[in-house]
């Protein structure tokens, strides 16, 4: 079986990198949270790694959120782990590059 790893990890504050992005969009359904500034960071973070489209001026944790919900549904990425998205520290700091390692697993 493979399995991927990521190369190098990402800090996100209350969210768990080991989260499936379905499992961050259940999180994210409490209304506190959805409009919780702090989030704004690393829900960019992996928004910009899920989608790989900048945007023009800092977006909200709710358009955030839309976005990686769009994403999820039409990529089929909601069973997919968060920790194998990373942002790309050699190119710009939100990066669209996944970055990952394959290894065989016995």
């Amino acid at each position: 079986m493979t399995v991927l790893t990521p190369s190098f990890g990402l800090t996100l504050g209350p969210i768990d990198s080991d989260w499936t992005i379905g499992e961050l969009l259940a999180w994210l359904e409490d209304d506190t949270r959805t409009h919780d500034p702090s989030l704004r960071e690393p829900l960019a973070l992996i928004e910009a790694a899920v989608t790989g489209a900048p945007w023009p001026v800092a977006p909200s944790p709710v358009a955030l959120i839309r976005s990686l919900a769009v994403a999820a549904r039409s990529g089929g990425l909601s069973r997919v782990r968060i920790a194998h998205f990373a942002p790309d520290p050699a190119g710009m700091e939100q990066s669209a590059r996944l970055e990952t390692e394959e290894c065989q697993v016995a």
